[in-house]
């Protein structure tokens, strides 16, 4: 497989990832040339590939084009934190961090829930969103400072930082 010169390709990374092999890839590839349809689309198709690997293969790639944002050093608008409600905030593990000067929203997100992040932001904000990747336990801190609950204890988000590592 070729590399590709912007970026990893979606492929490789499911390669990597034990989903699909390198024949298949040149598979999806070829049918890929020929009818126009994304890759995603094509190995759920052709190799029953799930959905959620598809979108696991496809934070992967997002991530590493884009790298991991460091929150302690990012301005934090409270305009932008107020676009969504504490549950939501949790729910999605998502952050509004502030509005660029082009009007578009950043948002930091965990590499764990950033599909649903995307989906539930595209039918719920109005805004142009992009987003960047956080590590879990730095935006979980976060969010507790600016969407606090104090039912979420230390000992509640050890635990779940735990189960985590264990995946």
């Amino acid at each position: 497989m070729t590399p590709n010169p912007n970026g990893i390709r979606i492929g490789q990374i499911m390669i990597e990832q034990g989903i699909l092999s390198e024949q298949q890839v040149f598979e999806i590839l070829a049918a890929q040339k020929d009818r126009g349809i994304p890759f995603g689309v094509l190995a759920e198709r052709m190799f029953d590939v799930t959905i959620e690997s598809i979108e696991q293969a496809w934070v992967e790639q997002y991530h590493r084009f884009t790298g991991t944002l460091d929150l302690r050093d990012v301005r934090i608008d409270q305009q932008a934190l107020s676009l969504i409600n504490r549950r939501q905030a949790w729910q999605f593990e998502i952050l509004p961090l502030r509005f660029e000067s082009s009007g578009e929203l950043l948002m930091a997100a965990s590499k764990h829930r950033m599909a649903r992040a995307v989906t539930f932001v595209a039918d719920r904000l109005h805004q142009v969103v992009y987003f960047r990747v956080a590590k879990r336990e730095q935006l979980r801190s976060f969010l507790q400072k600016h969407y606090p609950m104090p039912e979420i204890s230390d000992e509640i988000l050890e635990r779940a930082r735990e189960m985590a590592y264990q995946m």
